[in-house]
């Protein structure tokens, strides 16, 4: 079924972008970035279409004979007020470049007179030709055929874009899927206070930086990622995104060099990035130049003052191994945790985890069995802390339409929010609390898109049985370990929880056939037993699986 959006729904979405953005930067922008918003303001419905139209195409250069949209009712007068606004050029001065991209097969070869010759050429090979046999006569008549506009401004349309959604990655899909009604999201303040930038010289930076990302994507010797590395901006703020796209550029230019193979200017340019994993790059680099004493170093480097966890247990593993190739004291011991494993025989089914669910279904009337995987605890965090998540701090948020902030997944996500997490923790001091903010949470926020909540997976008639089994502790245990790396510990929890019928619960890992644990949920199973969270793995294995494969 086609979606049911009024004709002009593109428009709405520019309109109310722009307005979002001139909202919330007007007192910091440049009489350009000014006059563009009020420029298009002032321009009659059918010419904001129409420009609308030609800048959300790639090219800037369009054949006027070619523009048909039916929702328009006069392109030429259009074309003229567009014109008159400098927002396009009509029958500029054409780039030889851009003209063959105007024509498509046919056309070009209808005005060629070797026609006949070069029928046979695919696409390319044609263009090659038509520019290695540069033909004047040709290109006028191309040129003479059919009248241009080529789109002005679109700079300052992609700045006001990605000063909305933060990026130039991201597309007007976002605002359909909000017409649609298939997104519903919380509803956060963004103003001058909250702004992620602070000033026009911010939002330079940050445009500076996107431009960057494209050249060292480009860029294929290390002279170029050198200029790309020395062009980026320096002395921002920590909780600045200017910061963090910047050390993400420092790294993936010291990356690249890595890979070139110039080791030493590597090491020289992951040693100037403040954020993980250079320090890993670094010691992995020390290690294969053979300077294990280095490498170590850095270990324990990491190991003293950790960024983040995925930091420390990179070291202690790297520096295990090391210290067992080449004799040396080890840094840390890692215990290797071996849990305990249940081994069940079924019969086959094409789902796995619930087959074991429905064997402990079956094995005891009362006893139950869910399939959450990572749904259950992430969801009572991720409800438990909503205010913290919608926090309007300064960066947080670009636009009305962000299920998590621009911060969630960075290593001082808690800490810039302490004090709301404070009160976080005081408001609970039971199960009985937990359940009271939850289960009203749960009426008030249904539905809104949370980063932690899968509403799907999720009831509250399994969640209230989850806070009456599961002991307050083990619950402040495992939100402690997520927070403490939302990126990777929001992942590998055991597919099922177990609620036996004289038993509090107990979680299980299911592994069929082959599989085993992967390192994540081994990490977890050893987190579990330190705290006495009950766990165990069913390795699986079919009745009748040789049946099955004849």
């Amino acid at each position: 079924m086609a979606p049911d959006l009024p004709e002009s729904y593109y428009l709405d979405n520019v309109t109310t972008l722009f307005d979002h953005v001139e909202s919330v930067y007007a007192d910091i922008f440049e009489t350009e970035q000014l006059a563009f918003l009020t420029g298009f303001r002032s321009l009659d419905e059918d010419s904001q279409k129409l420009y609308i139209r030609l800048l959300n195409r790639s090219r800037l250069w369009f054949r006027i004979s070619k523009l048909d949209y039916p929702e328009i009712n006069d392109i030429p007068k259009s074309l003229l007020q567009l014109q008159q606004m400098g927002f396009i050029q009509i029958d500029a001065a054409i780039e030889t470049e851009a003209i063959l991209g105007l024509f498509n097969k046919k056309e070009l070869l209808a005005l060629h007179s070797k026609s006949k010759q070069l029928k046979n050429l695919k696409r390319q090979e044609l263009e090659n030709y038509l520019f290695a046999e540069f033909d004047q006569m040709f290109f006028n008549q191309l040129l003479n055929s059919d009248s241009f506009i080529k789109v002005e401004q679109k700079n300052t349309y992609l700045l006001v874009q990605m000063l909305f959604f933060g990026n130039l990655n991201q597309s007007m899909t976002d605002f359909v899927l909000r017409d649609l009604g298939l997104y519903q999201f919380e509803n956060y303040l963004i103003d001058a206070e909250s702004r992620p930038f602070t000033s026009n010289l911010e939002i330079e930076q940050y445009w500076l930086l996107h431009e960057l990302d494209s050249m060292i994507n480009l860029a294929e010797d290390t002279e170029n990622l050198l200029l790309c590395f020395a062009n980026l901006p320096e002395n921002s703020k920590p909780e600045s995104p200017i910061y963090r796209k910047a050390e993400r550029l420092k790294y993936e230019i010291a990356r690249q060099v890595e890979r070139i193979g110039e080791l030493d200017l590597a090491l020289d340019l992951y040693q100037q990035c403040e954020l993980p994993p250079s320090r890993e790059r670094i010691a992995r680099i020390y290690k294969q130049q053979k300077n294990i004493e280095l490498s170590m170093a850095i270990c324990r480097q990491i190991i003293d003052s950790p960024i983040d966890e995925a930091e420390i247990q990179f070291a202690n593993e790297f520096s295990t191994r090391l210290a067992k190739r080449y004799r040396l004291s080890p840094i840390a011991e890692v215990r290797q945790y071996q849990p305990e494993i249940v081994d069940l025989e079924l019969n086959h089914n094409t789902n796995v985890e619930q087959a074991v669910a429905e064997h402990h279904q079956s094995s005891h009337p009362d006893q139950q069995c869910f399939y959450l995987e990572n749904s259950l605890f992430n969801g009572v965090l991720g409800l438990l802390i909503w205010d913290a998540i919608f926090a309007p701090l300064a960066g947080a948020f670009y636009n009305p339409f962000q299920y998590r902030p621009n911060d969630f997944y960075t290593h001082d996500f808690v800490r810039r929010r302490a004090n709301i997490f404070d009160r976080v923790w005081d408001s609970f001091h039971s199960n009985d609390d937990i359940w009271k903010i939850v289960s009203e949470r749960w009426a008030e926020k249904q539905g809104l898109m949370n980063p932690l909540v899968d509403w799907h997976s999720l009831s509250l008639d399994i969640i209230e049985l989850a806070l009456k089994r599961i002991d307050h502790q083990h619950w402040l245990r495992i939100f402690e370990r997520i927070l403490g790396d939302l990126r990777n510990h929001s992942a590998g929890f055991p597919d099922l929880i177990l609620f036996p019928a004289n038993e509090k619960y107990r979680l299980i890992e299911v592994k069929g056939p082959g599989d085993k644990l992967q390192k994540n949920q081994q990490r977890w199973m050893a987190y579990f037993a330190d705290h006495g969270i009950p766990h165990e793995v069913a390795r699986v294995s079919w009745i009748n699986q040789s049946a099955t494969e004849t």
